[in-house]
């Protein structure tokens, strides 16, 4: 399938990119840039100084954006990436921070785009926190098992409930508008330049000299770097496809394999363990239609990705 289906150009192609200046947002607007691509991002970030003048920039809080301000920009292709992530644990606070910025601003912003003439594909970065956690979480170390795009769901959390409702939500656009692309990438790990993900996290520490935290060494993740997610992104997005896509890896790597590798790159790197009682994470993706639409694609070890990092971060 991947080899022969119809691709579209991103020269001269109006994109709309929420999230833009997020750690996947960055390297997916640089490649889009290179493209000739026509973009609109919005922020709550700052915009970063080499994109002045090469793009149109909204920085603030996007559930303000109004219909004629999308309209005027008429997008063809809109990547839906703002959102408010806390990683195992969601905090009483995230009560808020989750309804205002993944509930609300992603219906907000498809009740501005659903009708647009000119929109004719959406790539939203759901995430793999949608399926059921029995799959996935246990009390003792056991192997993983692959999740497939139709394994079941039952949402782990609230972000995970916020990522299937809007996925609900373009389904139900779809039905009305079959002829609009929807593509739903249910993304496993990131790690990427700044993040606040536990890789970046660990590797600060690490140049600080400081000892790194480690609890449940055992727990196995799909790490997938935010610039090999922009890839991803980028290629099914060009692609005549609609439908849920996994995006990762399909490799579980272990804490205690991270731990080892920046143990490599960091000569004399102290590590304390800490005891926790929490489940152990066992996940994985099989990304068999990934490799099938994207046959060309494929993401970087932890091995080749965390030398980046330490450079970003020195």
């Amino acid at each position: 399938m991947g080899a022969w289906m119809e691709r579209r150009e991103w020269k001269n192609r109006r994109v709309f990119i929420s999230g833009g200046a997020g750690v996947i947002g960055q390297p997916l607007v640089e490649a889009l840039l290179e493209a000739g691509a026509i973009l609109f991002v919005g922020d709550l970030k700052p915009e970063p100084a080499a994109w002045k003048g090469r793009l149109h920039y909204r920085q603030g809080d996007l559930i303000s954006l109004s219909r004629d301000e999308i309209s005027q920009f008429a997008p063809q292709t809109f990547f839906h990436l703002a959102a408010a992530f806390e990683r195992s644990h969601e905090e009483y606070g995230f009560w808020t921070d989750n309804f205002h910025h993944n509930v609300h601003l992603s219906h907000h912003l498809m009740t501005l785009c659903k009708d647009l003439p000119a929109l004719q594909s959406v790539v939203f970065a759901s995430s793999y926190l949608i399926y059921d956690p029995n799959l996935y979480l246990f009390t003792i170390s056991r192997p993983c098992i692959s999740l497939k795009e139709e394994s079941p769901v039952n949402p782990r959390n609230l972000c995970g409930m916020a990522k299937l409702m809007h996925e609900k939500e373009l389904q139900f656009i779809r039905e009305y508008r079959p002829e609009l692309q929807v593509i739903c990438a249910r993304i496993y790990r990131s790690y990427g330049r700044q993040s606040r993900d536990i890789i970046s996290r660990w590797i600060q520490a690490g140049l600080k000299k400081e000892p790194l935290m480690v609890f449940c060494e055992e727990g196995q993740f799909d790490y997938i770097f935010a610039d090999d997610i922009a890839q991803a992104l980028l290629g099914l997005g060009s692609l005549s496809f609609s439908g849920v896509v996994n995006v990762a890896t399909g490799r579980s790597r272990s804490v205690k394999e991270v731990v080892a590798c920046l143990q490599k790159n960091f000569f004399g790197l102290q590590v304390e363990h800490k005891e926790v009682q929490m489940p152990i994470e066992a996940s994985q993706a099989d990304i068999s239609l990934l490799k099938l639409l994207l046959p060309e694609w494929s993401a970087q070890t932890i091995e080749q990705a965390i030398p980046k990092l330490i450079e970003f971060y020195s």
